[in-house]
């Protein structure tokens, strides 16, 4: 082989050693937040600094909104039941205070009419506000905004087969942004 093959394949191999382990390192932060995980949700980082929960357990994936500069923390709750169904629990906290509760309540049965049972929850939970229909992308979705007990915090429900995940959080852009780029 002539010496400039082999001075170029040397030169790839110290750029892809030197860009693993760059990436490597750049990979702590998502090795310290998968620490308290159950098998089945894991936070993914990309090349270029997005952060993804992947949460097959529940069903669903969703992209970290860009304005949050990030994931501080993420807190997976197990199943508890609340109203006799199951229910679990993501909080997602941005490294400048951002906040996003996603529950994922499971269903019985497929016929539920999502608006009326977001109504039921609500009254269950005693919460205040007014529910709006509205589409996301191309999901429909209820939504609320409840300033009685919940300083203003936005609340929104989608259904998806067997499964109503329901967004809370005080960004009613950062949860929609959640809604148009998450695979429900």
């Amino acid at each position: 082989m002539s010496k400039k093959i082999i001075f170029s394949l040397i030169v790839i191999l110290i750029l892809v050693v030197g860009g693993g382990f760059f990436w490597w390192q750049d990979q702590k932060d998502v090795r310290e937040l998968n620490k308290g995980l159950p098998e089945g949700v894991r936070v993914v980082k990309s090349l270029f600094g997005e952060y993804k929960v992947v949460n097959k357990l529940d069903g669903y994936e969703v992209k970290v909104p860009r304005e949050w500069e990030g994931l501080k923390e993420i807190e997976y709750t197990p199943e508890r039941k609340v109203k006799e169904l199951e229910v679990v629990s993501v909080n997602l906290t941005g490294e400048n205070n951002e906040f996003i509760a996603i529950d994922c309540y499971r269903l019985k049965e497929l016929g539920v009419d999502l608006e009326a049972w977001a109504n039921e929850l609500i009254d269950y939970l005693e919460l205040s506000g007014i529910l709006k229909k509205e589409i996301v992308g191309n999901l429909e979705v209820v939504k609320m905004k409840e300033e009685e007990h919940l300083a203003g915090i936005y609340i929104y429900f989608l259904k998806k087969d067997l499964k109503i995940y329901a967004m809370a959080g005080f960004s009613e852009e950062s949860i929609r942004e959640i809604i148009l780029n998450g695979k429900w």
